[in-house]
């Protein structure tokens, strides 16, 4: 498969996206123990195994945008700091 996901698990130093290329600097932790549709539940339960300290933000880039909003909020409730739900086309930068 030599698709953008997959160079990026793969770790190679430049990426290209859309035409452009980019340094690859984002760590992607690939979970292999979830179904493809894991209940909020088992996700609320994944998550709170982080350090809320260490984890500085988290992104939700799939799923439907109601139950997306719904998920923010409980994992705001359970102590994260920053939830974000992107839209196509914005840009963020990491530290």
């Amino acid at each position: 498969q030599n698709t953008l996901g997959r160079r990026i698990i793969d770790k190679e130093e430049v990426v290209k996206i859309f035409g452009e290329e980019y340094q690859l600097k984002a760590e992607v932790i690939v979970l292999n123990s979830f179904s493809a549709h894991a209940d909020a539940n088992e996700l609320i339960d994944y998550v709170n195994q982080f350090d809320k300290e260490m984890l500085k933000h988290i992104f939700l880039v799939h799923g439907e945008e109601d139950q997306q909003e719904i998920f923010k909020k409980n994992i705001l409730n359970n102590g994260f700091q920053k939830v974000t739900i992107p839209s196509k086309g914005d840009v963020f930068v990491l530290d």
